[in-house]
């Protein structure tokens, strides 16, 4: 494409053509077959509606692609490696998501969930002291989805257990259950994880709640929950470009459902 510029423009000479090379983002929507077709220069990653546009690099490949976990066992498969738990903390984090998405923008009214959790004692206070802020819980859950809603758990654990070290004395009386410290490590390394190993996380605590699903439909929304959480709190283009990848994989995988 080549575009003329306007007289008086700095850096070019009257007369001179500038040749600008542009393309049509490709991104295929799911739900309609059509494309984007929005018009991207090159060297940009994503159009304007935010496709990833650029193909990805060898170094992008290993986290784009959503993990290979063909050869995890169904719940069916191995009925007795695990008891199903109460399903309570799914019910939790639903409820959770469900009351951040009734809420302001925690981003428009000044409130950013990097800064609710920039310091362990202040999150532990806004997030699961006796005197927790909804609005932060909101802001945490906007900002990182389903691995927010998680992480607001996961000091609300934190603070039932400073609870209980402060009543007896000596510490909680009960002993922590097994499944609790997958939250805990969550909250713990949520900074330094990367996508495959947040992903892993989601895989853990799913299956002590006794999901341990397919792998196309159960596993497919962990990625994109872990490429979202990752896109939110990294912003690099990888990590964006691995995020539309898992909503693409996901959205094949609804396609024939909505179709129906």
């Amino acid at each position: 494409m080549m575009k003329r510029p306007e007289e008086g423009d700095t850096g070019a000479r009257r007369g001179e053509d500038v040749s600008t090379t542009t393309r049509t983002c490709g991104f295929v929507f799911t739900t309609t077959g059509r494309p984007c077709a929005n018009v991207v220069a090159d060297g940009v990653p994503w159009c304007r509606s935010g496709h990833p546009c650029s193909p990805a690099g060898g170094a992008d490949l290993a986290v784009v692609a959503a993990p290979d976990r063909s050869d995890a066992p169904s719940e069916r498969s191995c009925p007795g490696v695990r008891a199903r738990r109460p399903v309570t903390r799914t019910r939790r984090a639903t409820e959770l998501i469900r009351e951040a998405m009734a809420s302001e923008d925690a981003d428009e009214v000044g409130l950013r969930a990097e800064t609710v959790l920039a310091e362990p004692t202040t999150a532990l206070a806004l997030l699961g002291g006796p005197d927790a802020s909804p609005a932060a819980r909101a802001a945490v859950v906007q900002r990182f989805g389903r691995v927010g809603a998680l992480l607001v758990l996961g000091y609300e654990q934190r603070g039932r257990a400073h609870h209980l070290v402060a009543v007896n004395g000596n510490g909680p009386l009960e002993r922590c259950d097994p499944a609790d410290a997958h939250v805990e490590s969550l909250v713990r390394d949520f900074r330094a994880l990367d996508a495959r190993a947040l992903y892993r996380l989601l895989c853990e605590i799913d299956e002590d709640e006794g999901f341990a699903g397919d792998t196309d439909g159960v596993d497919a929304h962990r990625w994109l929950h872990a490429t979202y959480a990752l896109a939110a709190r990294d912003g690099t283009p990888v990590a964006h470009r691995a995020y539309m990848s898992a909503l693409d994989r996901v959205m094949r995988l609804v396609r024939p459902l909505v179709a129906s």
